[in-house]
C-alpha cells in the first residue's frame, strides 16, 4: 500500500506541475475569446478544479465569474480562498473565470455610456458577452452547470447589481462588494422593489453585499445601509436569501477579498456540514445499514437546499473510505465509498490505488488483477502524466 502511495504522489505532483499552477486544487490557465459583443479578443483567467480532467461526462460544475482579475495582489488572495475552502470541504469545486478590466474599458463596460451611434451601451455589451457567449461556452465545453455566481467590487459590484436585476432567473449567487446604485439605471428603490418581488425568483437566489467602515468606504456603506434599512423586517420569497455585512475597519480594496470566504461558507453551509455531521454524530450513533446510500441522500438534500446538484469532494470519499477500512475494518463498505467516487470521477487514478489496497486486505486476487489492469490502461492513455511518470507506474505494476 505504501509503494502505491508513493506512485500516486508522483502522479499528483506531475498533475500540479503540468498546469503550472500556484494553487493546490485549481489550475491556473487562460481562456482566449474573440467576442462579437465586446468587439475585441479578451484573455480570461480560467481555473479548473482538480477533478475536472478525471470527471465523468455527466459530472458538472458550478460556474463562478470574478470581475477585476487584473488586480495582481487581490485576485490571487481570492483564488487561494477558493482553494483552501475547497480543500476543507467548505465549498464544492467550481469552475472559476476571472475577467480583467483596464483603465480604458472599466468605466465603459460598467456604465450606460454608448460609443458614438452604437445601439448598445457598454454595460449591455458586457451583459450580452456573459450570457450569450461566455457562460454558454463554459457549459458546452467545460462541463459547467446552471449554477452561476457573480463576484464584483466597486464599479463591478454595480455591474453585479445590474446583472442580478436583469437576469435573476439565471444567476444564483450575486456578491456585490463595496458597490453602489445609480438613479438612471438601477436605483436603490428599484433594486429594493426587485428583491421584494417573489416573481423575480423562480430559482434559488443569494444576494450578499458588504462594505467597509473606513472613510474611503463611506459612500458605499451609506448606500448599502439604506438598502438594508428598506429591507429590514420585510418578508421576501423563500427562494431568496439576502445578507448585508459591514467589514469593520476594512478599506476599499481589503473589503474585496476578506468578504468572500465568509460569504462562500454561508452559501454552502448545507454542503460543508455533511462531513462534520458524519464524524460528530452519525458515525458515533452505531452501525449504519447502508452508509453510501445515506451519504448520497445527504448530498442530495444539500443540493436541494442550495439549489444546485453538488458533487462529492475527494475528502468526503477518502474520509469515509478510510474510516470504514482502518477503524472498522469494513473493507466492503470502504470499497463502496470508492466506487461512489468513481461514478463522478472515473479517471481519478488514486481511486484505483485505493481499491487495489482494499482488495489486498480481502485477499481477492481476481479483483486486484482487475484493478491493476484498469490502472495500467488508464495510465497509458492519460494526457495528464509525463512519459516518465507513466513508465514508473508501469514498472511498479509489472513488479507486483
Amino acid at each position: 500500500m505504501g509503494s502505491f502511495k508513493f506512485i500516486i504522489a508522483i502522479i499528483l505532483l506531475f498533475s500540479s506541475s503540468s498546469y503550472g499552477q500556484p494553487y493546490s486544487l485549481y489550475s491556473n490557465d487562460s481562456l482566449v475569446l474573440s467576442s462579437e459583443y465586446l468587439r475585441e479578443t479578451i484573455r480570461l483567467n480560467l481555473h479548473l478544479p482538480e477533478t475536472h480532467p478525471f470527471s465523468a461526462s455527466n459530472t458538472k460544475y458550478p460556474i463562478t465569474i470574478i470581475f477585476d482579475s487584473q488586480h495582481e495582489r487581490t485576485y490571487p488572495h481570492i483564488i487561494n480562498s477558493f482553494d483552501l475552502l475547497t480543500s476543507e470541504t467548505q465549498i464544492p469545486e467550481t469552475i472559476i473565470i476571472g475577467i480583467p478590466f483596464n483603465i480604458q474599458n472599466r468605466f465603459y463596460f460598467t456604465s450606460t455610456q454608448k460609443s458614438g451611434s452604437d445601439s448598445l451601451s457598454g454595460i449591455e455589451r458586457m451583459h450580452q458577452f456573459l450570457f450569450s457567449e461566455l457562460i454558454p461556452q463554459l457549459q458546452y465545453e467545460y462541463k459547467g452547470n446552471d449554477f452561476i455566481s457573480l463576484i464584483g467590487h466597486s464599479r463591478t459590484a454595480f455591474l453585479v447589481n445590474y446583472l442580478a436585476y436583469h437576469r435573476s432567473n439565471e444567476i444564483n449567487l450575486a456578491i456585490s462588494l463595496s458597490g453602489f446604485f445609480t438613479e438612471h439605471s438601477v436605483s436603490i428603490n428599484s433594486f429594493y422593489s426587485f428583491l421584494t418581488d417573489p416573481d423575480n425568483f423562480p430559482n434559488k437566489f443569494y444576494y450578499f453585499y458588504t462594505a467597509g467602515t473606513t472613510l474611503e468606504e463611506s459612500s458605499y456603506l451609506s448606500q448599502y445601509r439604506k438598502l438594508d434599512s428598506l429591507l429590514a423586517n420585510k418578508t421576501v420569497s423563500e427562494n431568496i436569501k439576502i445578507t448585508f455585512e459591514e467589514s469593520r475597519n476594512a478599506n476599499h480594496m481589503s473589503n474585496y477579498w476578506i468578504s468572500i470566504p465568509r460569504i462562500l461558507i454561508n452559501v454552502f453551509s448545507e454542503y460543508n456540514s455533511i462531513l462534520d455531521k458524519w464524524f460528530h454524530d452519525k458515525l458515533k450513533s452505531g452501525n449504519i445499514e447502508n452508509p453510501v446510500d445515506l451519504f448520497q441522500s445527504d448530498l442530495e438534500k444539500a443540493s436541494s437546499k442550495t439549489g444546485v446538484k453538488l458533487n462529492p469532494n475527494l475528502t468526503h470519499i477518502y474520509s469515509l473510505s478510510s474510516y470504514f477500512a482502518y477503524q472498522k475494518e469494513d473493507f466492503e463498505t470502504a470499497i463502496k465509498c470508492i466506487e461512489f467516487g468513481l461514478s463522478y470521477f472515473p479517471d481519478y487514478l488514486d481511486f484505483y490505488v485505493e481499491l487495489i489496497g482494499f482488495y489486498k486486505a480481502l485477499y481477492d486476487n481476481e479483483k486486484i488483477d482487475y484493478y491493476k489492469k484498469i490502472l495500467r490502461d488508464k495510465a497509458i492513455v492519460s494526457t495528464h502524466l509525463s512519459e516518465e511518470s507513466k513508465k514508473e507506474i508501469l514498472e511498479y505494476l509489472d513488479k507486483n
